[in-house]
């Protein structure tokens, strides 16, 4: 899997936050190098991955974080539209290390990205997160050695 730093949106960016959205560090501009009136809907070309994977683990006692991805028309996401790329996980879902979104991007998104961590119930008070795009992604396995294929 290949990362490229221009489509990151959140790198370590820690988690410990009250109730309500915690927005990524970065903000997508899909229409950078592309002509005026150009179609910005990445979902419908080629495969282009989301990722979200947890850092240090979260502990939010009582609390879930879900992962959305919101789009709009303007840098300031006065409307955004909304893509949930999780339900509400609770913290034992978000332990060190952990993909917890690789899906490719949904159609019909607008000009601007960015990712949201929607906390709810609890606050956080330990847990960080990458959330970035790729071409592919990371889905080999490693297995025990030493067995015998019969």
């Amino acid at each position: 899997m290949y990362m490229d730093i221009q489509e990151q949106f959140s790198s370590g960016q820690s988690l410990v936050a009250g109730t309500g959205d915690l927005v990524s560090t970065n903000v997508y501009d899909s229409a950078a190098g592309t002509l005026p009136g150009q179609n910005h809907d990445e979902g419908i070309g080629e495969e282009i991955y989301m990722n979200v994977r947890i850092g240090t683990a979260v502990t939010a006692v009582g609390g879930t974080v879900q992962v959305v991805l919101q789009t709009d028309d303007n840098v300031g996401f006065a409307t955004p539209r909304e893509f949930p790329l999780t339900a509400a996980l609770a913290p034992t879902a978000l332990t060190a290390n952990t993909f917890i979104v690789q899906q490719r991007l949904p159609i019909g998104m607008e000009r601007y990205w960015r990712v949201v961590y929607r906390i709810a119930g609890a606050a956080v008070t330990v847990g960080t997160a990458d959330a970035f795009m790729t071409k592919d992604t990371q889905a080999s396995r490693a297995y025990a050695a030493g067995f015998t294929v019969a």
